[in-house]
């Protein structure tokens, strides 16, 4: 049992060694302010080009307005919004048709090729705009495709710099926006934590991203090319529970560039639901396991330079760690409690000094609480957060990381048996931003 304990324990350490390297690399790279050269965005970026924005609709009657108008009402040229509405069962069709506005071009789907999953009303979608090109001789060069949430609010800022930098870059295939949980569902603990998580855990991952020519689109606030799009085939999505990361990974395994736009978001709302936000992590834990059929065209890939390939395999591989985490700190402690010697080590603590006791603690709290800080001072910075709720979420931040853990397993576990079903986040009707 001595031995076993030592395997478990030497197990745990390298677990969380890789962790607590990965959040160094994360702090250490310093934040990428532009994306390439400092672009001065104005409206004259959008006479060059023709955007298409994708707003998946299904069951939104509570927000798609409200987003639809957010849009129109930055009076941009060349913009149209294609809504698709993917059989809806609420009013969301009905509404999407009472807004009248030759910019919006609304699309249905029916049953029984509906609700198939994001990524099929996506390319349903893309479909659309080629035939749309080709019919009005637009230059595909020049045509970028967004997709947005239906709970989505921009600022016009954000979509000339999009024209801007597209039109400057032709070799840069999809542009991610930085993501923000909005003030009206920003109110309580759990959204809150989520804002911390988007807006400065992933941001700076997709930093580093920046750095090693791997940044992925995150579904909500992303561009792309539709030469890009193009080069992916007939089917720029596909069927995985986490589309955006597939298809972004297509794109840099073909040589395109992908880029994060630092300095510019978009809000959505958060989940205020702890049921339906294990049920949200969980497609995407899956959606992870799924593009893991990618791992050996990202170790042969001629595109992806060493630090990058690094970093797409480690991601890949998130849900597989978070799970071992989970196996091996559970029995690593219960060996340690019980089963270690006949004293266990409950008597063990008990014959050390107060010193030594205050020392083990203090490192406890140290490993135990050091990333959470890492990231909400990093939000501190960012945002106009207090320092007294700074310090309250970097406390509750190992809470936040554990409430996730059901979704790693539920995961894991519907990879396993091959359940394979989408559930779309619910939305709820609030004030925009």
């Amino acid at each position: 049992m001595a031995i076993a304990t030592e395997v478990f324990f030497i197990l745990a350490c390298i677990v969380n060694a890789i962790y607590f390297i990965w959040v160094s690399i994360l702090w250490a790279f310093p934040k990428v302010l532009h994306t390439g050269k400092d672009y001065v965005p104005n409206d004259d970026a959008f006479e060059e080009c023709n955007i298409f924005l994708i707003i998946p609709c299904m069951n939104e009657e509570n927000v798609c307005e409200s987003t639809i108008r957010n849009l129109l009402g930055h009076n941009i040229p060349n913009l149209r919004i294609l809504a698709i509405d993917d059989a809806s069962s609420d009013r969301t069709l009905e509404i999407l048709k009472s807004i009248n506005d030759e910019r919006l071009l609304i699309v249905e789907r029916k049953k029984p090729n509906a609700q198939k999953g994001k990524g099929r009303a996506l390319n349903h979608a893309y479909r659309f705009i080629l035939d749309y090109t080709k019919e009005n001789n637009l230059n595909p060069e020049r045509v970028y495709v967004g997709v947005f949430d239906a709970d989505t609010y921009v600022q016009k800022s954000l979509l000339q710099k999009v024209a801007t930098i597209m039109n400057e870059e032709p070799h840069c295939a999809m542009l991610q926006a930085r993501v923000r949980i909005g003030t009206s569902t920003r109110d309580s603990i759990l959204p809150l934590m989520q804002d911390i998580e988007f807006f400065s855990c992933i941001n700076m991952m997709q930093n580093v991203r920046e750095y090693t020519g791997t940044v992925g689109a995150a579904g909500n606030g992303q561009f792309s090319r539709l030469t890009a799009m193009m080069d992916l085939g007939d089917e720029p999505w596909s069927d995985c529970l986490l589309e955006d990361f597939d298809f972004s990974l297509r794109l840099l395994l073909r040589g395109w560039r992908t880029r994060l736009l630092q300095d510019e978001r978009v809000y959505q709302q958060g989940v205020t639901n702890y049921r339906k936000f294990v049920k949200q992590r969980t497609r995407w834990a899956q959606g992870g396991l799924q593009s893991m059929k990618y791992l050996f065209k990202i170790a042969r890939s001629k595109y992806l330079s060493l630090s990058g390939k690094i970093e797409l395999i480690y991601f890949l591989f998130i849900p597989f760690v978070s799970f071992i985490s989970l196996a091996v700190l559970l029995f690593c402690w219960f060996l340690t409690m019980f089963m270690s010697s006949p004293d266990g080590m409950i008597n063990i603590l008990y014959g050390l000094t107060w010193y030594e006791n205050a020392i083990l603690a203090i490192i406890i709290l140290v490993l135990v609480y050091a990333p959470g800080f890492v990231f909400c001072f990093r939000y501190k910075k960012d945002t106009e957060i207090g320092l007294i709720n700074t310090i309250l979420a970097s406390f509750f931040m190992p809470i936040y990381n554990l409430m996730q853990i059901p979704a790693s397993v539920t995961a894991v576990l519907r990879q396993l048996i091959g359940r394979k079903g989408w559930v779309k986040t619910e939305h709820k009707e609030v004030e925009t931003e």
